[in-house]
């Protein structure tokens, strides 16, 4: 039986990183679903350990703790396609490129999706344990993201062209 309680030590570990990251005792309170003491004392717990030789800090469990804030703050990691493969990016970094490289992907992610004969599946919960249609699930939700930064940009661009032909 797997319990969905978190551990004592992941808990340590996520208040200390995330209170390193910048995060207040508030807010990771708040994601943690306890108290601001609680998350204060956890964090100071782990730290004792990183002193005391207990625990050692890693760039992979940093890493780790830097993606859970991105995710937590709505940041999400996308998969999608372009012509030379399968990549994976941060959405913040996908909304950096422009658009003639957006509509890329977005063309490569989504004509990949037409031609898979699955795609009729993808409207149905995905079942318990394995997910044979994960990566279409996963292309899917970025061609969703990747459309909505289109139309973003498209806004962006079709109010400056505006702005710019708008006779004083």
């Amino acid at each position: 039986m797997v319990s969905d309680e978190v551990s004592e030590e992941i808990l340590e570990e996520g208040c200390y990183y995330l209170s390193r990251l910048g995060l207040t005792p508030e807010d990771i309170a708040r994601h943690f679903e306890t108290t601001p003491a609680r998350a204060s004392a956890l964090a100071r717990a782990y730290g004792s350990k990183l002193k005391s030789g207990e625990a050692v800090e890693g760039d992979f469990d940093r890493v780790f703790w830097e993606d859970v804030k991105k995710e937590a703050e709505g940041d999400v990691k996308l998969t999608f396609l372009s012509e030379k493969g399968f990549h994976h990016a941060w959405k913040s970094e996908l909304q950096r490129l422009d658009g003639p490289a957006l509509m890329s992907i977005f063309e490569s992610s989504k004509d990949f999706l037409s031609a898979d004969p699955n795609q009729k599946f993808l409207d149905y919960p995905p079942p318990k344990g394995y997910d044979p249609l994960a990566m279409d699930r996963e292309l899917r939700k970025a061609v969703e993201t990747i459309g909505g930064l289109l139309a973003e940009k498209w806004k962006e661009g079709s109010g400056s062209r505006r702005k710019k032909s708008a006779k004083p």
